[in-house]
């Protein structure tokens, strides 16, 4: 297949405090585990079964290194198993006799902060073809073919197909859910995909009081649905053209003086203009390039793109919308009582295939729908369900631990209960200690004889400047859900001239 994948690594702050958006003692969003694998690897897996021409990862310099090992930890397995394959019959090759080979798999340092920056500055110089943007967050057991056959049927006029699925989760605290009101066009009675409108964020209704539904989308789609049930996948399957949309000026103008010193008139354009290209099956019309603002975040470049299809009085292309089935499992671990659930999918599908039981002492119930990590120490008479236990643990005597996440090097003292907790990295919890529904940052100490619950135990951080003091969770509350600055849907229209009185 010729699309390229590229997985944006963001910081997470909505799983702080596990992630470096809250400091040191986190991890990168990437690596949190997932019933003991990196979360990463998940949506690798996904981009082998597609068997995508390339995948590109893309992270900050801060998540770097840690990325970068863990990706070669990775492609030294996959390389291992598919040897293995290779060594076994022909069921290690293609339908034309090809031997397998492992998606090649590179990494990209982002210099820029905004994802919508990164995918115009960064990310368009290395795109050859159609592409799709995909979080490094899902977990899902839909085939990526379900995707791409969607993407390749979509209707001509349509630049990206935008993927939306449903909460199917009773458990999600809606609190915490990143809410949005989706603007559509179904087409029922018509051939044509859904296509996306509009989205506005719960916050920016809440305050301005009202929808701002905008005329021009009510005349030209009359039948509009609105949905605050669908839930952004942030995986974006895109058309070479909108690489020539969103080209900046400057690159634009620098390739059309590389091209006019050809001395052969016949094999490129001389002009900026010029290299706006319909797409093979849409001859009839030029795609027009408007100035679209790409310091932002990456979804809120699809909105503006898909504004574009209602708010000028020529047609523009628009971008379809692919709603999932509710009957895939699909979840975005992009907040923490989503990161959880995840994690309680994934040891219902391991304990559905085969029971798995961790090291055992005199008296132990390890169920099997949990997974405990290597060089665990777990103590007599204890009881861990849908839970996992990470690398290097120490468990005392008489705990219990029911639907939690222990990260690695955690210890437990004797006759803790833990129901619906996660605990960071280096933490420790004291003798008789009772966590309901809470989260312990990474080397917190809780003291002995604690009982919280709903409650988030953390550090707490003081930066001084010459400005004044400001702590760290103040920073957190200014990011996106893929970890970027935040930046309202506070920006108005700007009038067109479509119906001017």
């Amino acid at each position: 297949m010729d699309l390229q994948a590229f997985i944006l690594c963001g910081k997470g702050a909505k799983l702080s405090p596990f992630t470096l958006a809250r400091g040191d003692s986190g991890l990168s969003k990437a690596l949190l585990p997932i019933a003991n694998r990196h979360m990463i690897e998940y949506v690798l897996d996904w981009c082998e079964q597609a068997n995508f021409s390339e995948v590109v990862v893309v992270a900050g310099a801060e998540d770097s290194a840690q990325i970068q090992d863990a990706l070669k930890r990775y492609q030294e397995i996959r390389e291992g198993q598919m040897a293995l394959l290779a060594r076994h019959g022909s069921n290690a090759t293609t339908g034309c006799g090809t031997p397998l080979e492992p998606v090649p798999i590179k990494f990209m340092t982002a210099k820029h902060d905004q994802t919508g920056a990164i995918l115009q500055r960064e990310l368009l110089p290395r795109i050859k073809g159609d592409f799709v943007l995909l979080p490094c967050d899902f977990v899902t057991e839909i085939p990526p073919q379900i995707f791409v056959d969607q993407f390749r049927n979509k209707d001509p006029d349509n630049l990206a197909m935008a993927v939306r699925y449903r909460n199917t989760f009773d458990s999600f605290d809606k609190k915490q859910l990143d809410l949005s009101y989706t603007i559509y066009s179904e087409n029922e009675n018509s051939i044509k995909q859904p296509v996306l409108l509009d989205a506005y964020s719960q916050e920016d209704v809440e305050r301005s009081k009202y929808l701002q539904t905008r005329s021009h989308l009510l005349w030209r789609y009359p039948n509009t649905s609105v949905s605050k049930k669908l839930l952004d996948a942030s995986v974006y399957f895109c058309s070479y053209e909108l690489v020539e949309l969103l080209k900046p000026a400057e690159l634009s103008t620098a390739i059309s003086e590389t091209e006019s010193d050809n001395d052969d008139d016949t094999l490129g354009p001389k002009h900026a203009d010029d290299l706006v290209q319909p797409i093979r099956f849409r001859a009839k019309c030029k795609l027009i390039k408007d100035a679209i603002n790409c310091n932002k975040p990456i979804y809120k470049i699809f909105r503006d793109l898909a504004r574009r299809s209602w708010q000028h009085s020529t047609p523009r292309e628009t971008i379809g919308l692919f709603i999932l089935p509710s009957l895939g499992l699909f979840i975005r671990s992009n907040i923490l009582c989503a990161y959880m659930e995840a994690n309680r999918c994934m040891l219902r599908v391991r304990s559905s295939l085969f029971a798995t039981h961790g090291p055992s002492g005199v008296g132990n119930t390890i169920g099997g729908d949990s997974i405990v990590g290597a060089n665990c120490t777990i103590l007599e008479k204890g009881s861990i369900k849908l839970s996992v236990v990470g690398n290097n643990c120490r468990i005392g005597k008489r705990c219990r631990i029911v639907g939690s996440v222990i990260l690695d090097n955690v210890e437990i003292e004797d006759e803790c209960v833990l129901e619906n907790v996660i605990v960071g990295s280096f933490s420790k919890v004291g003798k008789k200690s009772k966590l309901t529904n809470s989260y312990v940052e990474g080397s917190y100490v809780v003291a002995a004889k604690t009982v919280v619950k709903g409650e988030t135990l953390t550090h707490i951080y003081l930066e001084e400047s010459d400005q004044g003091s400001s702590t760290t969770e103040s920073s957190d509350d200014d990011e996106d859900s893929d970890g970027y600055a935040e930046d309202y849907y506070d920006e108005e229209f700007e009038d067109d001239g479509l119906f001017e009185r």
